[in-house]
């Protein structure tokens, strides 16, 4: 075995060992003084398998939906590249801030399974429109039927409620003209080249770089004779996203609170993840559970509160990590076997 592909299956190593270090640290973080096993001992199992089911699902339409523009853009994706990137994209969003890392990690997996990394980005975005724009629409939804409460929280915090909307909806607004306006594209382009001029240009980059950015508006361009794909890729996402605002409905039933119906849950749910999927901390770490008790103040009785919000964050964000983690981390050990295999085959 030669020196650089030795080297590529020690770095792969240590990634895994990485990836578990990272999920073991953000659930102490996230688990750090809450009793999670009384939580569940507790809990009606079947509404818990409930919430763990939603969860399932909600991975399988992220994979779906990915998988959908890699084969238009001509690519024929597994089930199982489909939920390496669905994983890679939960797991990386959920231990960096703002959720920035998901799309870097998903583009470092298709790069290792040899797609073009101008086909990889264009996927990437319209999934996160689709995503974005369900994810504004379901909030918006939420607020017109709470009447806007959410302008009207008291809390040494509840300003940064409405930024978490105001932010969303620029994503949208960046997203679509970024995708369908060509004067836009080409000022980041222009933006591309003087970034690269900057830094000093080497052979073939500006070459590389504008072979990329025509690949992407190929791409692009494929997107809008294909309406019908994002149009379903947007139905996805409205599902993936009622999906995961029901957990905290049937969190809920587990504990026993019966009265209160699924809408409020999933309009009330909507308005916070608007709220605070952007905002610049892991999984939006501490100012969800800040916002269950704002939100969900006087629609489930306080004695039920605390129980409500542990059991939707095992539910939504502890145990998805986990298998995201886990997923990934057996994923990549195949690889790596079937690397290794194949290396052995070729020095015999």
């Amino acid at each position: 075995m030669n020196l650089l592909k030795k080297k590529s299956l020690w770095l792969g190593a240590i990634s895994l060992l990485l990836l578990g270090g990272a999920t073991v640290y953000v659930i102490y973080k996230e688990l750090n003084g809450q009793d999670i096993a009384g939580a569940l001992r507790n809990a009606d199992p079947l509404w818990v398998l409930a919430g763990i089911a939603a969860m399932a699902l909600y991975a399988v339409a992220d994979g779906i939906n990915i998988r959908r523009c890699l084969e238009l853009a001509g690519y024929k994706v597994s089930f199982a590249q489909m939920m390496k990137y669905s994983f890679a994209g939960f797991f990386f969003s959920s231990i960096t801030p703002s959720s920035t890392g998901g799309q870097p990690a998903q583009l470092f997996f298709m790069s290792k399974d040899r797609l073009k990394v101008s086909h990889s980005a264009f996927t990437l975005m319209c999934a996160l429109l689709s995503f974005q724009c369900a994810a504004v629409v379901l909030g918006l939804t939420g607020v017109i039927f709470s009447q806007g409460e959410v302008f009207r929280l008291q809390g040494k915090f509840a300003f940064v409620f409405p930024v978490g909307f105001a932010v969303n909806v620029a994503i949208i607004i960046i997203l679509l003209c970024v995708l369908f306006s060509r004067r836009i594209a080409g000022f980041f382009a222009w933006l591309g080249l003087a970034l690269i001029r900057i830094r000093g240009i080497k052979p073939g980059d500006r070459f590389r770089f504008l072979r990329s950015f025509a690949s992407y508006r190929k791409a692009a361009a494929l997107l809008k004779k294909n309406k019908s794909v994002f149009f379903r890729m947007l139905i996805t996402s409205f599902i993936q996203l009622i999906l995961f605002h029901s957990v905290t409905f049937f969190c809920a039933r587990a504990v026993g609170c019966t009265g209160l119906d699924w809408f409020t849950v999933l309009r009330t749910q909507a308005a916070l993840f608007i709220s605070v999927s952007s905002l610049p901390l892991p999984g939006a770490a501490g100012v969800t559970e800040y916002g269950y008790a704002l939100f969900y103040s006087g629609l489930i009785p306080g004695g039920l509160l605390g129980s409500v919000m542990l059991l939707s964050r095992f539910c939504a964000f502890v145990l998805p990590l986990i298998a995201s983690g886990t997923g990934l981390a057996a994923l990549s050990a195949k690889r790596m076997k079937n690397e290794s295999s194949g290396q052995r085959k070729e020095a015999a």
